[in-house]
């Protein structure tokens, strides 16, 4: 009877932590009114839309819809990315890290009469980045910016 008990504790506990473990990896993403889901309290996420200094980033100014759908190529043509959801003016991408595989989520908004693209870059696990989702998309921003001038 003890034994029964301690195993169904024990499957218990289990499952309770698997279950932390996915909500925690889940991410938040989608865009309501203009605005990003808020970055997490972990240092590992960057947006546009944040109010936080500490994890804002700058929006990148278009000039035209040619403008937000050479950006979408440009952020597609970096490596490990891939399209998870894309509507007229969102776009979602996955990215995975180089070595562990660990997969960031970025998010593009269109705002066509402000001439602006909001984005969000975010982890899914871990606390620290170091610095890779802003790296992510300063390197976006500085490719849109060449290919802009060339």
């Amino acid at each position: 009877m003890i034994k029964q008990i301690r195993l169904t504790a024990y499957a218990a506990t289990t499952l309770l932590a698997g279950t932390q473990l996915i909500a925690c990896s889940a991410p938040q993403l989608g865009a309501s009114k203009g605005q990003f889901q808020d970055c997490p309290s972990a240092p590992h996420c960057v947006s546009s839309t944040e109010k936080d200094s500490d994890k804002y980033i700058a929006p990148i100014a278009v000039n035209s819809a040619q403008d937000w759908q050479r950006l979408q190529q440009l952020l597609l043509t970096m490596p490990r990315t891939e399209v998870a959801a894309r509507d007229t003016n969102y776009l979602h991408a996955v990215s995975s890290t180089a070595i562990m595989r660990y997969k960031d989520d970025v998010e593009l908004l269109y705002s066509p009469t402000q001439n602006k693209v909001d984005v969000r870059s975010s982890s899914r696990i871990g606390y620290y980045d170091f610095e890779v989702n802003r790296e992510r998309v300063e390197t976006l921003r500085a490719l849109f910016t060449a290919d802009k001038n060339d």
